[in-house]
């Protein structure tokens, strides 16, 4: 019975009304005068400011999870536990080293490599005419996450002398070969838009939703599981800037939502002090997230994976939503406030267009403001 029982809350209220009905009916001997009848007044009164108050006290901690357990109310929770990724050595963390970020199945470390004409590495080799998909394994030290995903290297990226614009694509279609938004249909179609002039060069890494085994909670954290949200805001820009020349402010990061991915996309994107600038996802109603509701989360926890409530009540970061498809997003939009922005791009049918929607992209990347 924690300080977060509803047992606990059913005996201090049981408690509390005992407490009442016995003083009522009890008063005309209690109101007796003399010490004895006097410390009994004042013990059952204190009584019952007691269980009040503890009911008050249960309340808001099942509504706001302050305290878990008794030891961490008292202070004798002795556990040991493990700080990861924090302290930093030659500008690097301590515990995670660019060799154990991202790994090539088959080829060894993706790293980089300082030449005479800018970071190469194994897995990043490419034709001068055409753009490369590395199959890449990212290894998060935070979130724990280890998770297959392709990473799509522009044309011309050993010659480009400046950081590149990130493109997270997240779909789960990542390891389709047909899909529409799997990794060979992204590389193919961002590859064609760059030769037409119509996309500046990016890194673009395709990703699916349920990063995490045994979670059907997409990008979310799951308390005492998955963090999936972790991996997707922390561990990925790290391993992305640690193996690639790629820039490191929010204003060069977008996240596209593709199939099944749009929650996920604007759950990242709406992360406090979270990596990415802009983002993408198909209209959508949006009002719950994904998963059920049983995944052990208390209340506080499911309310700040609800986008809507986010909107509402948290302060929204500088972030450019695009919605591109059928459908509207009336709801989430109309809860969308300075310094983020929306934007749709309504169709009659279909899919979510990725040609033009990898050309907005690449505009909101070039002129964040």
């Amino acid at each position: 019975m924690g300080p977060r029982s509803q047992l606990l809350m059913t005996v201090l209220a049981a408690a509390a009304a005992g407490l009442l009905g016995g003083m009522l009916w009890l008063w005309p001997v209690l109101a007796r005068r003399g010490v004895t009848f006097v410390l009994l007044r004042i013990a059952m009164l204190g009584a019952l400011q007691v269980s009040v108050l503890g009911m008050v006290f249960v309340s808001v901690n099942r509504t706001y999870e302050f305290y878990s357990s008794w030891s961490d109310l008292l202070g004798t929770n002795r556990v040991a536990g493990a700080i990861v990724a924090v302290g930093h050595q030659g500008g690097q963390p301590a515990s995670a080293q660019p060799s154990s970020l991202v790994t090539v199945p088959g080829a060894g470390t993706a790293h980089r490599a300082r030449t005479a004409r800018g970071a190469s590495g194994p897995a990043q080799r490419a034709g001068p005419g055409a753009g490369q998909v590395v199959t890449v394994q990212f290894s998060g030290p935070v979130s724990g996450i280890k998770v297959r995903g392709y990473v799509y290297l522009p044309p011309g990226y050993q010659r480009v002398p400046h950081p590149l614009p990130v493109i997270v694509v997240i779909s789960s279609q990542a390891a389709s070969r047909t899909g529409l938004y799997s990794a060979p249909q992204v590389a193919a179609t961002a590859t064609a838009q760059m030769r037409a002039g119509r996309m500046a060069p990016a890194l673009i890494t395709v990703l699916p939703p349920s990063v995490a085994r045994r979670s059907g909670r997409g990008c979310l954290d799951v308390p005492g599981g998955p963090q999936a949200a972790t991996f997707f805001t922390q561990d990925l820009p790290q391993a992305l800037a640690h193996a690639y020349r790629v820039a490191t402010a929010p204003s060069g990061w977008a996240v596209l939502g593709g199939t099944g991915g749009g929650y996920c996309a604007l759950q990242l994107a709406t992360a406090p002090a979270g990596p990415f600038g802009v983002a993408v996802a198909p209209p959508g109603t949006y009002a719950a997230p994904p998963g059920s509701a049983g995944s052990g989360a208390g209340p506080l926890v499911r309310r700040q994976d609800n986008l809507l409530w986010r909107l509402r009540y948290w302060p929204q970061p500088p972030v450019r939503v695009l919605f591109a498809g059928p459908g509207r997003a009336r709801e989430f939009g109309s809860l969308v406030r300075p310094p983020m922005t929306v934007a749709s791009a309504r169709l009659a049918a279909g899919p979510m267009p990725l040609a033009p929607v990898l050309d907005w992209v690449s505009h909101a990347l070039r002129s964040p403001s």
